[in-house]
């Protein structure tokens, strides 16, 4: 009898337990979680927005291009001169989405000029100095002859990929570079199902937010003493990522290494009369700092530190050329729920760089 009224409580209990876990998600995915991963008008939403999952902060905007010219791509490239070659991370390769995601796109358009980016993935990470050395030793720089290569980087991730000692005579990959076009997996959101962790993380994180200033190190959420975001309630919230103060070094001696290789690259290319630029793009945090109320986090001085040092590339000062923008009140220069700039952004910077 007591093991049958025990199982009977069971089954009522279970009848209880499943039904509420059901409805909890449908609930949760329908009203909100959905608006990030399951968008019925096929918006993109930014990468800290998928990450920190605060909704207020989301800017949905749809892929387009609509300038006259864009930059080659693996479709559209025929072996044509060449101008410019660039190679980069995801400041180069559309991660933004929205509107003229390509930096690149706004140089062919602004300059009427060919532009063509490559791209180069070892164990899983872009290897951005190295595809150079690869083109300059295998002969395919001195063969196509672009006038200037612009190697960008954002800048937490300069110290990792930089200042290092470099192979100056590599001439291979294992696996082939290979020339870009509009990636989809780069403005690739999951499908969930309705039953998801993200149900839980949404409305977990949301409290965390209230409490302090980040979520298990992965995207820190600070007040701005003004407002640089048209984002629903954030308009004065900064969202960055965390490794933006994770990597921070402020490191002298890197610094010097840096500048060290890209002058040493510099001067190989210059025997192709070929001219090389450094684009490191601007952390959020950096960029944003100066607006930072009560800034509980140490100051970035990367550019800082590079800016005096000895250069025979050209250095691309992406916080100098994007500062006075924030100065004049520009909002969404870099979108709110994402890492990476705007196509405001993106055609200054085209517009700054000189040829």
């Amino acid at each position: 009898m007591n093991k049958n009224l025990s199982f009977k409580k069971f089954v009522i209990l279970l009848a209880i337990i499943l039904p509420s876990y059901a409805l909890y998600h449908l609930i949760i995915w329908n009203l909100y979680t959905s608006q990030i991963f399951d968008r019925k008008d096929k918006l993109y939403i930014g990468d800290i927005g998928r990450i920190s999952y605060q909704l207020n902060s989301l800017y949905p905007r749809k892929l387009e291009y609509t300038l006259n010219k864009k930059h080659l791509n693996h479709a559209g490239y025929n072996n044509e001169k060449i101008d410019i070659l660039t190679v980069g991370d995801s400041f180069s390769n559309a991660g933004a989405g929205g509107l003229n995601p390509y930096y690149q796109d706004y140089l062919a358009d602004i300059h009427n000029i060919n532009v063509l980016n490559i791209i180069k993935m070892s164990n899983g990470r872009h290897a951005l100095f190295e595809s150079i050395l690869v083109l300059y030793n295998n002969g395919w720089l001195k063969k196509h002859q672009p006038k200037l290569i612009i190697i960008e980087s954002s800048e937490r991730d300069t110290y990792n990929r930089f200042a290092k000692k470099f192979d100056f005579s590599m001439n291979k990959f294992d696996t082939p570079i290979t020339i870009s076009g509009a990636k989809t997996k780069e403005l690739y959101i999951p499908s969930l199902l309705t039953i998801n962790t993200a149900n839980y993380k949404l409305p977990y994180y949301t409290a965390m937010y209230m409490v302090k200033n980040r979520a298990f190190k992965r995207v820190a959420k600070i007040e701005l003493n003004s407002d640089f975001f048209t984002a629903n309630h954030y308009e004065n919230q900064l969202l960055f990522h965390y490794d933006d103060i994770k990597k921070l070094e402020n490191n002298q001696q890197k610094v010097e290494l840096i500048n060290n290789n890209f002058n040493k690259l510099a001067l190989l290319l210059k025997s192709l009369n070929i001219k090389l630029a450094f684009m490191p793009a601007v952390d959020k945090y950096d960029l944003y700092s100066n607006y930072i109320l009560n800034n509980p986090y140490p100051k970035n001085n990367f550019f800082d530190i590079i800016r005096p040092m000895k250069k025979d590339y050209y250095f691309i000062d992406t916080k100098a050329i994007l500062s006075p923008m924030l100065k004049d009140g520009v909002k969404d220069l870099y979108y709110s729920d994402d890492t990476h700039w705007s196509y405001k952004a993106s055609k200054e910077i085209a517009r700054k760089i000189k040829l």
